[in-house]
């Protein structure tokens, strides 16, 4: 089972993304937040395999912190920018994922994160 933390500042996106992916039996979701200084302390007791993380609002320094709290995860950049996974790589992002692509791209992307 992979476990997921979603970081994003839409609620209502979070609300999709879960609906989404809950229902996959590989998949679990473990914990959601709307900014990544929110989510610092949160993903440490969540302990995810993988974190979807929105950069719109995050600082590199908040990334690392992010990435400092659940070291075993993988970051994946969830978003509708595609200039964000340049910033995301230099964070160390496993991948990138547009917000637009088909559930499925997204579940192999979760899934080949988690496996390395």
């Amino acid at each position: 089972m992979v476990r997921v933390f979603h970081c994003d500042d839409s609620a209502a996106y979070r609300a999709l993304i879960r609906a989404e992916l809950e229902g996959d039996p590989e998949i679990e979701i473990v914990g959601g937040a709307s900014s990544v200084t929110g989510a610092i302390g949160q993903v440490s007791e969540a302990e995810p395999d993988v974190v979807l993380l929105d950069l719109l609002d995050a600082s590199d320094d908040a990334v690392g912190e992010l990435l400092g709290a659940a070291p075993a995860a993988k970051l994946v950049v969830l978003s509708g920018h595609p200039r964000e996974f340049g910033e995301g790589r230099r964070s160390g992002a496993f991948a990138y994922v547009e917000k637009a692509a088909p559930v499925r791209e997204l579940r192999e992307t979760v899934l080949r994160a988690a496996a390395g």
